[in-house]
């Protein structure tokens, strides 16, 4: 080592005594560059490797001459020394850490003055793919990619995504649906948009059991939905927590919970807009004490508030059903309505829906208001059945939903056909004979009253899609449907003794008219959102919803909302309401589903 830099040096002096000797103007522009580089030892090689997590470099190498380094990509690699004097030299350079998901290169030119021949090192950060997982859901991973690649609906771009597949099971597929929406946002329609924004994917997967509550779920909480509410009594304005809905057969609904009732202490603590949502926490998850008050509301808006009880709710296993509420309501001219609140398409509780119907049939009930607001999906042969329920034998055989698939899976011939009536499964998995047993307990309805929000999605959606192409006339009231027009079918995988549940967005649903062109919702007759009034039971004339409903059932035209229309309302009041307030506090989200194994 020692005599080659010797030599570089000689060299290097011998060319500085020849142009001393033939005087300063020999050593022009115009000399010849002496061949190649220059740098015959250095640190570096033609391919460095960098840490993707960024690092500083640091190579040493002996110039024979004054040097200069520069880089074409300044926005990451940054040269420390730009440039240094002949003899030993330290070549310093940072390199920031690499955010995205592929890998990058980049070169580093060092330059020996009078030499002709630049010296040229790349600085790779990561080759291909980065591996930034510590790749023990690898399998899992694969699992994820091989039933997207055969079944998602949009799976066309799929191979030719480069993934990295040792991230854990959600952030592969979170950046399997991210580079799949880089192409053009070709599924746009899987996730539900708002203000121009993607809020979430309906793709989903989880470990173990469902990523979220839905109807017919084993839950383990108190069963309550509850918001926070601000309401204006004789003694001041008071905080606490308005109960939305509480669950058939949950802890709370075992010590009388109610829809409509107030909140004002958890575990004797007053609740204030520094601990609400700690102490929401608490009351959604049970095992806490409640101070709770009925609530009656003056003409001006003041709360009149009653206790009824201090009461531990404790916190156990049950099973959320799909029927909260159902009730036969007689208003003017002995007309009988039917009111049904249905909370999700879960088939274990199909049997309780014929039988709900079977007691409207005999009540003779002459309309049928059907409450989804909370309803976010579940299975289509639930919501065939619903639809059958509805329509009755005049419409047997007829087409319900039309399930389409992607381009590969169409071409083969695969399409799903559910029929009023009609028992046949089209994915051809045998038979429900559920939805057969529906005709003989139909009402043979032609138009039906349905309250909808939101949160309205899926197989909810399907009902009100289903009627219309039926030639049902579907009356809506509410605020504009989530918009899901598209459904999943989920499948297992076990690995370690762990089951993953995956349900890919993989068929489109339209109706018997052809009609699937409702990713933005579907927007109600009678416009109107209850979300920050004091709630009320379902089913009575309190409820604005069902108030609405039945003035439109008694004067046979759409109402309009108007002060005078909320008059007969009596517990109808506004509640105040901050930013921070506005999103209920529970575990609930569901969607279209066909499950397979």
């Amino acid at each position: 080592m020692t005599n080659l830099i010797y030599r570089f040096r000689s060299l290097a002096l011998a060319a500085l005594l020849g142009c001393l000797s033939a005087g300063f103007t020999a050593c022009s522009d115009d000399d010849p560059a002496l061949p190649g580089t220059g740098i015959e030892t250095a640190q570096w090689t033609d391919v460095n490797d960098v840490d993707i997590k960024g690092q500083t470099l640091i190579y040493e190498f002996d110039a024979p001459a004054k040097w200069s380094a520069s880089t074409p990509d300044e926005d990451w690699v940054h040269i420390l020394t730009p440039s240094g004097e002949m003899g030993l030299s330290s070549l310093r350079v940072k390199v920031d850490p690499n955010e995205g998901d592929l890998g990058r290169s980049s070169t580093v030119t060092v330059k020996v003055d009078g030499y002709a021949e630049p010296c040229v090192l790349t600085l790779r950060q990561g080759d291909g793919v980065l591996e930034k997982g510590d790749g023990r859901y690898r399998e899992v991973n694969k699992w994820i990619y091989e039933y997207m690649a055969e079944r998602y609906l949009w799976n066309e771009q799929i191979p030719q995504l480069q993934l990295d597949y040792t991230l854990d099971y959600q952030k592969f597929l979170d950046q399997m649906l991210n580079r799949i929406a880089a192409f053009d946002n070709v599924n746009a329609e899987d996730g539900h948009w708002s203000e121009g924004k993607r809020q979430y994917w309906y793709t989903n997967i989880d470990s173990s059991a469902p990523v979220s509550r839905a109807a017919g779920d084993t839950n383990t909480d108190s069963g309550l939905l509850i918001m926070g509410a601000q309401i204006d009594t004789n003694d001041g304005r008071e905080l606490g927590f308005a109960v939305l809905w509480c669950t058939p057969g949950s802890p709370a609904d075992q010590e009388g919970i109610k829809r409509g009732q107030f909140i004002r202490k958890v575990n004797d603590i007053a609740i204030t807009m520094d601990n609400y949502q700690e102490l929401g926490s608490r009351v959604v998850n049970g095992n806490c004490t409640l101070d709770v008050y009925d609530i009656v509301f003056s003409t001006d808006g003041i709360a009149t508030i009653t206790p009824v009880t201090n009461v531990f709710i404790g916190k156990w296993s049950y099973k959320d059903p799909s029927i909260y509420t159902s009730r036969i309501l007689t208003v003017k001219g002995d007309k009988k309505v039917a009111y049904l609140n249905y909370m999700g398409f879960y088939m274990d509780f199909d049997t309780d829906l014929i039988d709900t119907f079977r007691q409207f049939k005999e009540a003779g009930v002459d309309e049928l208001i059907l409450d989804l607001r909370y309803n976010s999906g579940g299975h289509v042969l639930s919501s065939t059945l619903l639809g059958t329920l509805i329509a009755g034998s005049a419409h047997q055989g007829e087409i319900y939903v039309r399930t389409t698939y992607n381009a590969d899976r169409t071409a083969k011939g695969e399409v799903g056909d559910y029929k009023i009536g009609d028992a046949a499964v089209p994915e051809g998995t045998g038979t429900y004979d559920l939805i057969p047993q529906g005709l003989t307990q139909s009402l043979g309805l032609t138009k039906v009253y349905v309250i909808a929000t939101e949160t309205t999605a899926s197989a909810s959606e399907l009902v009100i899609n289903g009627l219309r192409g039926l030639g049902i006339e579907v009356n809506l009231i509410g605020t504009t449907t989530n918009g899901k027009n598209v459904g999943m079918e989920g499948t297992r995988y076990t690995y370690r003794n762990y089951d993953f549940y995956f349900y890919p967005i993989t068929f489109y649903c339209q109706n018997a008219k052809g009609f699937n062109a409702y990713s933005e919702g579907f927007k109600p007759d009678v416009e109107f959102d209850d979300t920050y009034y004091f709630p009320c039971d379902f089913g009575t004339e309190r409820d604005p919803y069902t108030n609405l409903a039945l003035q439109w059932i008694i004067d046979g035209s759409k109402p309009s909302v108007t002060t005078n229309s909320r008059s007969t309302m009596a517990n109808y009041r506004p509640m105040k309401m901050t930013e921070d307030m506005k999103q209920p506090l529970t575990r609930r989200l569901g969607g279209n589903l066909q499950m397979r194994d």
